[in-house]
Order: C-alpha cells, then sequence, then structure tokens
C-alpha cells in the first residue's frame, strides 16, 4: 500500500495513538472513511457519465453514417414541401 511496509504503519499508529489520544482516532478513522467513500462515489459517478457519453456520441456517429449510406431523395422531399396539397395541418383546399 504506497510503499509503506507494516511496520512503518505500526509507528504512524502509535505517534498518532500519543498525539490525538484515543478517544479523538475512532472519530478521525470514520471521518476519513466517509471523505473515502465519498470520492469513490464521485468517481463512479464520473466514470458512468464519461461512459455514457462516449456511447451516446458512438450511437450519434453510427446513425449519421447510416443516414450517409441511404439513398437521398431530397429533391422528391423538397418538391413535397412546396405542394399546398401534401401539408396535413391545413383545413383549406386552393
Amino acid at each position: 500500500m504506497f510503499g509503506i511496509g507494516t511496520s512503518e504503519i505500526l509507528i504512524i499508529l502509535v505517534i498518532a495513538l500519543l498525539i490525538l489520544g484515543p478517544k479523538e482516532i475512532p472519530k478521525i478513522a470514520r471521518t476519513l472513511g466517509r471523505g473515502i467513500r465519498e470520492l469513490e462515489r464521485a468517481k463512479n459517478e464520473l466514470k458512468e457519465t464519461i461512459e455514457f457519453e462516449a456511447q451516446k456520441a458512438d450511437n450519434q456517429d453510427n446513425k449519421s453514417a447510416d443516414r450517409e449510406d441511404t439513398p437521398d431523395n431530397t429533391d422528391e422531399a423538397a418538391e413535397k414541401e412546396d405542394d399546398p396539397f401534401n401539408v396535413p395541418n391545413t383545413n383549406s383546399r386552393v
């Protein structure tokens, strides 16, 4: 763990016990545990967001590639838009 051996961890714990006292160590350990859990949650949420956005971008790229592969009938679509009889939302006929 971070290149720290067992003996070094014990020395750190003994120094913490002497400086902070036996009542404060559990409180600090709980606070550190909560902080680490919160960082882990934030990391996982960020990772999921990045994966979701990457997948969404891939889907959009695939859709645009599919559109390029299909034949283009824009002339026919433009003619239909200009025709007043092909407008479905109007009730009047010219």
